[in-house]
């Protein structure tokens, strides 16, 4: 692990409770994943609130990821991407599916590239956790093991390498026009409170 860096306290004890230290880089790498991506979504968007919570947004749980690796000394590409959720195949409630049918926005995401055994950077996303499958979304499957790429989305629109999450998130807002904003914010707001409805059933 790294040395002589302060690490926030509660990634800290995340990484403490899954005792990685003594494991291979693959293991660590599957390890942190398969948690991570069983972390229900939710809004929850630093690596503090992630663990706290129990819950993170794309950007939440990959920051968690992405710190959780730099600690450890493991290298990886923070990637962005654009998509639109209608593309997705994803069993949206009528009141989402009526916003979307509105005019659709090309959404922000990230995950992350990370090398394999033959030392080729493949694509990680651990956005959506086990219970959303029943939905349509993609999820990690049970067996990834570090060696192939896996992306939670069918369609990708936009690609960037090495980006800034928050700043090129924010950029891609920004240049939203205003009423695709307000659909847009209409739509997570909906969003959210939909996954929180999911996970409840089952806390």
């Amino acid at each position: 692990m790294t040395h002589g860096v302060k690490i926030p306290s509660r990634l800290k004890n995340f990484l403490y409770k899954l005792q990685l230290a003594d494991l291979p880089r693959k293991k660590q790498i599957i390890t942190l994943a398969k948690t991570i991506s069983q972390i229900p979504w939710g809004a929850a968007r630093t690596t503090e609130d992630v663990p706290s919570q129990n819950k993170g947004t794309c950007t939440g749980k990959h920051k968690l990821l992405q710190d959780s690796l730099t600690v450890l000394d493991i290298a990886f590409i923070p990637i962005v991407c654009t998509f639109r959720w209608g593309d997705q195949g994803i069993k949206f409630p009528k009141e989402l599916q009526n916003i979307l049918a509105q005019g659709e926005w090309e959404h922000g995401h990230n995950f992350i590239q990370i090398a394999n055994s033959d030392n080729i950077y493949i694509d990680l996303d651990i956005t959506w956790d086990p219970l959303l499958a029943n939905y349509g979304f993609k999820i990690l499957p049970n067996d990834w093991g570090a060696e192939k790429p896996f992306i939670g989305l069918n369609k990708i629109i936009r690609k960037w390498q090495n980006s800034d999450i928050d700043k090129m998130k924010k950029t891609l807002i920004d240049c939203l026009p205003v009423n695709l904003r307000q659909r847009r914010e209409l739509f997570l707001k909906k969003f959210i409170e939909w996954m929180d409805k999911i996970h409840s059933t089952v806390l």
